[in-house]
């Protein structure tokens, strides 16, 4: 696994470090104190994960997620902030971040909530989802076809199609849209028409009783869904995909 840390506290860097490696034995990580350095990284290297700080030098947060995620659509980013207020983790997901965690997080949070990201699980702070989950009117939507979620996590640690009630394409496409890839991305990699991708995207939301693919992260962290360990991606093929933005429902 090869994961590209960005933050400018070098102290939170080692610290953040030394926790992959407890979990990871054989990660390999690179790090950048800047965007500039993080791009530069992103822009040349094979990599599974991002984790992006908001406060860097010499860029705003959410434009510098915005930048990461338009060079490299198929990169999953995790935002790591002090910053901890609603409209700002909002943001992030609707600028296509798989997760957030705060840097006030304990240390076994903090183990859990990296846990759960490499496994292709999303984490939010619990309040967040609360209040995002409100906003968004998702509480306790759960399609009536589907089996407890709780049962389904006790049989696997990672989730499968069957488990969720979904086809396998159906299940490939909300992986890679969990990931941040808008729909015609996701076409490309799955070698498909958009429209076949975005019939994909409106049974899932159909599936889920949800409307969005921000309401879709917010139902898989409360849920604690994990959906698999994100793959290398190859910067190379990212320049052949679609940026992030479009369709509503993407």
């Amino acid at each position: 696994m090869r994961v590209l840390i960005v933050d400018d506290h070098e102290l939170f860097r080692a610290g953040l470090a030394l926790l992959l490696t407890e979990l990871f034995p054989n990660i390999e990580l690179l790090h950048a104190s800047t965007l500039s350095q993080g791009m530069n990284h992103a822009l040349v290297e094979l990599l599974n994960i991002v984790f992006l700080d908001l406060d860097l030098p010499d860029g705003n947060g959410c434009n510098a997620l915005a930048e990461l995620k338009e060079s490299r659509p198929s990169l999953p980013v995790i935002v790591i902030s002090a910053d901890e207020r609603v409209e700002t983790i909002s943001r992030c997901i609707q600028l296509r971040a798989m997760g957030y965690v705060p840097k006030s997080s304990p240390p076994e949070a903090l183990r859990a909530a990296i846990s759960a990201v490499l496994a292709g699980g999303v984490f939010l702070p619990a309040s967040s989802i609360a209040r995002l989950s409100r906003d968004m009117d998702t509480t306790d939507k759960v399609p009536a076809n589907r089996p407890d979620d709780r049962q389904a996590r006790a049989k696997s640690e990672t989730s499968n199609a069957s488990e969720l009630g979904l086809t396998p394409r159906e299940f490939e496409t909300l992986a890679l849209l969990v990931r941040g890839l808008p729909s015609k991305a996701i076409a490309l990699r799955m070698g498909l028409e958009d429209i076949t991708v975005r019939k994909y995207i409106s049974h899932l939301l159909a599936h889920f009783n949800l409307r969005r693919r921000t309401e879709l992260i917010v139902m898989l962290a409360d849920k604690g869904i994990k959906l698999g360990v994100p793959p290398v991606t190859d910067p190379a093929l990212d320049r052949n995909l679609p940026a992030a933005g479009g369709h509503p429902t993407d």
